[in-house]
């Protein structure tokens, strides 16, 4: 059997950005991922800037679907604002050939990708961790957790509670037939806040591809089908969808967004990435750019753990100090203090002031902002 340094269970953003990043520290990790790439994966499909320069993926050379966005739409309540930049604000992918380049270049630098691998157990021996997978048993004395919501690793060594707050999505990718396409492709992506604030809907183009989704926090009374269906009409009415296109089957996920309790990040011999550990942006799910960072601290963890013997656990102060404990943000404070009329007359208010809508809603809460060239 081969030996590895550090075995990751989770071949998306997250887990391939840290695979190739301890792959080219030199050091022997292996990653574990249950689907063949290329894989769907049910995700609106934007990235941020930050986020592209974390992977070191320059949009203008990168070869597959990616379509920059220098403006974005948001309809609340009857109003519709759009708020525009100099320089692209994000990029839209299809994250399927997004995550099938990322798994390859970790593989180029020198990891050990398995695909197909479902992992079932992970248990700690005294020869370290022992996982156990659909491809094998592997055992290395570090684990990286970057298996999404469901993480068997966040399972076994991250205390996860059932008071953890987890939002529910649908949505439908559809690649256009070229007699479609041109009436999208230089499209605006448009965001539609739910009328009760449990969530929210989107719309995104991307070259010949258009994305279209909603999510919304999970609870009683919770309508999703109703609430897709519902923005699909909107979408037909304002004529976003082309007429005669037949949309994808919508696909569902869940993730965590506001972590109630918290899980445990780290430990002497494991860290959680990515949506394992809760880290897509409050309010709005955005979780690509967190997943990616996070894949990046958690390899420069491991490789200082190995080097200089420092604590895995620093991993675990750095992301609170980066996205905090998991408590819910300043406007969903507010939100959830406000009576139902109040909060919906806050969010009108801030859609419609111009500042307010670029930099608190759109830069802090979905992460789009234009970065100098």
């Amino acid at each position: 059997m081969a030996g590895y340094d550090v075995i990751v269970v989770g071949g998306g953003p997250g887990g391939s950005t840290a695979a190739w990043q301890l792959a080219r520290a030199g050091l022997r990790p292996l990653l574990l991922d249950a689907a063949v790439f290329p894989r769907i994966k049910v995700c609106a499909g934007w990235v941020t800037p930050e986020a592209l320069a974390d992977v070191e993926v320059d949009p203008e050379k990168y070869p597959l679907t990616i379509q920059p966005f220098t403006a974005c739409g948001f309809a609340f309540g009857g109003a519709h604002h759009e708020t525009r930049w100099r320089r692209p604000a994000s990029y839209g992918i299809v994250r399927s050939e997004f995550d099938h380049h990322l798994l390859n270049r970790a593989r180029d630098a020198g990891a050990d990708a398995r695909e197909g691998a479902r992992v079932t157990a992970v248990t700690r021996e005294r020869d370290g961790i022992r996982v156990v997978s659909e491809r094998g048993v592997f055992t290395a004395p570090v684990v990286i957790g970057a298996g999404g919501h469901h993480c068997p690793v966040a399972k076994a060594f991250g205390q996860v509670s059932g008071q953890e707050q987890v939002v529910i999505a649908q949505e439908s990718e559809t690649r256009l037939p070229p007699d479609r396409a041109d009436a999208v492709r230089d499209a605006a992506p448009e965001l539609y806040v739910e009328p009760d604030l449990k969530g929210y809907g989107w719309y995104f183009p991307k070259e010949d591809v258009i994305n279209v989704g909603i999510g919304v926090v999970s609870g009683p009374g919770v309508d999703l089908p109703q609430r897709r269906e519902a923005l699909l009409q909107s979408l037909r009415t304002s004529g976003r969808l082309p007429e005669g296109v037949r949309l994808e089957p919508f696909r569902g996920h869940a993730y965590v967004v506001r972590r109630r309790a918290p899980r445990r990040l780290a430990g002497d011999d494991f860290c959680l990435i990515g949506d394992a550990a809760g880290l897509a942006r409050d309010l709005s799910g955005e979780g690509i750019g967190p997943a990616i960072r996070s894949g990046i601290l958690a390899a420069e963890a491991v490789v200082a753990h190995g080097r200089r013997g420092t604590p895995i656990e620093s991993y675990a102060h750095e992301i609170v100090r980066r996205y905090g404990r998991g408590e819910t943000g300043w406007l969903g404070r507010q939100l959830a203090h406000l009576p139902d009329a109040c909060a919906r007359a806050l969010v009108r208010v801030m859609l419609a002031t111009g500042a307010a809508r670029r930099h608190v809603v759109l830069g802090r809460i979905f992460g789009m902002r234009e970065v100098s060239s």
